[in-house]
């Protein structure tokens, strides 16, 4: 009998395991990570002295005082690096391993693993967690890729490739190069709920920044549209833009979705613009497609 799972492929990841103080964590991530219990995990997010994005990291909690960062893309090395150099100046133990994963979405028949949005959980060396949006296993590569080959003997379906890139962007989930880079405020790019300032006294890097930009409420936001027809990327001559008044805003992020007859994607619009509103849009096409108007809707995830 199939398997109600769908796989993507193995992927490279480091995850970081953090001992002993994590006082270095609260000048590091801009979330309180003292808030996450335990088997619980989060995307969080790095900022620079800037207020600027570096990237985001996924933080589990796996005891009282046992934290994972786990780190994924080409950027990796040069982010650890920097987890590093912020950590020189606490008395923290930062132990990193190189590992494999593979998201997937459905459930894995897993003796003794059950996860839900938000979880993280540990067994024979193996971390099983969810983001809602997707869901990740991690671990030593040969491990993995053999759990990978045995759920699809057994199976599993396999995810189209770029599937993932789907489940991201109806999430409105942000990426690096796309939606945000060094120069890009976390309020600017859907990211608005890594961040925590209730501790007044809890400085982490580029705060005083970001803290002063969020109470201009001047800012655009990350939002996510639906448009009126389900075109095709493919046939695109140029990037759509959704229309506000008499400004136009380029998608950063573009999906079609066959099974939804939805093209969605992700852009920055005024700070006023709420979820519901119909809004105009320029899409142009070779052959030509009537779209004319999006919806900003909320995540799908």
């Amino acid at each position: 009998m199939a398997l109600d799972t769908v796989l993507y492929d193995l992927y490279p990841v480091t995850v970081l395991g953090v001992s002993g103080t994590t006082r270095f964590l609260a000048r590091l991530l801009a979330c309180d990570h003292r808030k996450l219990p335990v088997g619980g995990v989060v995307r969080a997010v790095m900022l620079n002295a800037s207020a600027g994005v570096i990237d985001t990291v996924i933080l589990a909690r796996v005891s009282q005082d046992d934290y994972r960062l786990v780190l994924t893309g080409e950027g990796a090395d040069a982010r650890e690096a920097w987890i590093r150099q912020v950590s020189a100046a606490f008395d923290a133990e930062v132990a990193s391993s190189k590992l494999t994963a593979f998201d997937f979405i459905g459930k894995l028949p897993v003796e003794g693993v059950e996860i839900c949005k938000g979880s993280y959980q540990e067994t024979s060396g193996i971390g099983f967690l969810s983001l809602g949006w997707k869901q990740t296993v991690l671990g030593p590569k040969e491990n993995i890729a053999a759990m990978h080959e045995n759920l699809l003997k057994a199976g599993a379906k396999k995810g189209a490739e770029g599937g993932t890139e789907a489940l991201r962007i109806l999430a409105r989930e942000p990426a690096l190069g796309l939606e945000y880079d060094e120069s890009t405020s976390p309020l600017e790019c859907g990211l608005e709920d890594a961040l925590d300032f209730e501790d007044k006294s809890r400085v982490f890097i580029g705060r005083a920044l970001c803290e002063e930009f969020r109470n201009t409420g001047k800012y655009e936001r990350l939002q996510l549209v639906a448009f009126d027809t389900a075109f095709d990327p493919n046939a695109l001559t140029q990037i759509p833009m959704v229309v506000v008044g008499e400004y136009g805003y380029e998608v950063s992020s573009l999906v079609r979705v066959p099974e939804m007859n939805l093209t969605a994607a992700l852009v920055r619009l005024p700070h006023e613009v709420k979820v519901g509103e119909h809004l105009g849009a320029i899409v142009k096409t070779a052959p030509a497609v009537k779209c004319e108007g999006c919806l900003v809707i909320d995540p799908q995830a």
